[in-house]
């Protein structure tokens, strides 16, 4: 009797510590995010390829799928959200002049010469996410539909 009652907490500890996210914390935004509409100061832009967002700890990918010749664009870099405020640092890159280039995805818009791009949260909850960007006077909105 003490082999299953043992074998049943065992159990249930392990279901209960499973898919965690660094610090045990798991947030709204930790997973993956599908961009499904972008618009310029409330004007749509085609989107031509599809874009994901991954987020977890402090990494945020996001890869672009480009159809055709099916191939993928990759960057890295990290996030942070603080009152309403998500903040991206991109990782830079060796450029051919032996300066660094902050490697921001262009193909959203963001700011190529930013060393952090600033985006105001305007939803965030367990399957969508609208984000905003002010940007040389124009307002970039994002929205997201979490994948998983």
């Amino acid at each position: 009797m003490k082999k299953i009652y043992s074998a049943l907490i065992v159990l249930s500890f392990m279901l209960l510590c499973g898919c965690t996210q660094y610090n045990g914390h798991i947030g709204p935004v930790f997973g993956s995010w599908s961009l499904v509409a972008m618009t310029e100061d409330g004007v749509p832009i085609a989107l031509e390829d599809e874009t994901v967002f991954s987020f977890q700890n402090e990494v945020v990918q996001v890869v672009k799928l480009v159809n055709p010749p099916f191939s993928v664009l990759t960057r890295y870099g990290n996030f942070k959200i603080e009152d309403d405020v998500m903040t991206l640092r991109f990782q830079s890159a060796p450029t051919s002049s032996d300066s660094y280039m902050y490697m921001a995805p262009d193909w959203l818009h963001f700011p190529q010469d930013a060393s952090q791009i600033r985006l105001e949260v305007r939803k965030l909850n367990g399957s969508e996410m609208t984000l905003n960007l002010d940007s040389e006077g124009k307002t970039i909105g994002y929205s997201f539909k979490k994948t998983w």
